[in-house]
Order: C-alpha cells, then structure tokens, then sequence
C-alpha cells in the first residue's frame, strides 16, 4: 500500500510539475499544490486493493449483465494514475497526428475501472486515426500474452485523440463505440 501511494504521489507531483510549471518555493507549497490539483480533479486515494482484479467477481458481474437491463447502470469511470499518465503521454508524443490506444481493467459497482492503458499501432493522420489488421493482431496478441503473465484485466475502453480540437466524440467515435 505504501508503494502504491508513493506511485501516485509521484506520478501527481510530476504531473502538477510539468503541467503547471509553478516555480514551488519549498515542501509545504509543493503539498498545498497537490492537495489543491487533487480536489480540483476530485483525485482519491484508494490504496493497492482498489486496483487489484478479481477473477470469480468479474465473472460474476459479466453474466449478469446489469447494464443490459438499466442502460444507466455505470455512474462514472475511476482512471488510476498511472493510465492516465500514459494515456496523456501518448497524446502528447502524437503531435498533430491522431493516436489510439486501449483502456484495461475491470468494472467495480456502478464504475468502469481503468487501471492502464497501452497504445495501438494505428494510422493517424491530422483528422483520422485507422486500425489495420496489424492493429487488431496487436490487441488480440496483448490481450493473450497478458494473461500469460498474470494481468487477468480486460479491455474496457478506448481513447484517441483529436490534436486541436478538444475533447469530443466524432460521429465516426459514435459508430465505432456502437460497434462495441
């Protein structure tokens, strides 16, 4: 547990570092600055259990399938600090090209979790982002070799971005989450 928070420590203060690029005077400013950047992005600490995934409890909420019968079933998304993270880094190494990537983790009462996120080999260009076949053995080939090293998490999402245009859905984003 005290890795895991020192992990998000870390991974916050490096965020509110490079992000605001606030010239911090001593401890007790960098503190009040993360507290602040955590209230104002409603960031919780949760500890290492929250992110562990549980097999026989997936199984169980995958055959019942709440969300079928109440289309409202899911209240919101937890994103560990880590995927977001990676997610935001893989953003910004696309440039003004358009990146893709996979969301991983598990859903937990009304929430999906995401607890990481890995990038597809895609093409993008300034407007569009397409997977090829590549991409599809790509997600295929992960998935599996995930399991093979104990990661039983699965894809419960996917991200791109729109570099210039702020954070909405295309109509092709709409077909493609229908398609889902």
């Amino acid at each position: 547990k005290q890795w895991y928070q020192r992990r998000v420590r870390g991974v916050l203060n490096y965020y509110t570092n490079y992000y605001y690029k606030s010239n911090l005077s001593s401890q007790a400013d960098m503190a009040q600055s993360l507290d602040t950047f955590a209230a104002a992005n409603n960031i919780l600490s949760t500890g290492d259990s929250y992110f562990t995934f549980d097999s026989a409890e997936h199984q169980r909420i995958i055959q019942s399938q709440p969300w079928k019968e109440d289309p409202h079933y899911f209240k919101g998304t937890k994103i560990s600090a880590l995927a977001l993270l990676k997610m935001v880094m893989h953003a910004q190494s696309g440039g003004n090209i358009e990146i893709m990537g996979l969301m991983v983790g598990k859903i937990d009462n009304h929430s999906i979790v995401v607890m990481d996120a890995f990038a597809l080999p895609v093409e993008g260009t300034e407007t569009r982002v397409n997977a090829n076949l590549a991409a599809y053995e790509y997600m295929v080939n992960f998935q599996d070799n995930a399991k093979l090293v104990g990661r039983e998490e699965n894809v419960v999402g996917w991200y791109h971005s729109h570099p210039g245009y702020g954070c909405w859905l295309s109509g092709i984003d709409v077909t493609t989450q229908k398609w889902i």
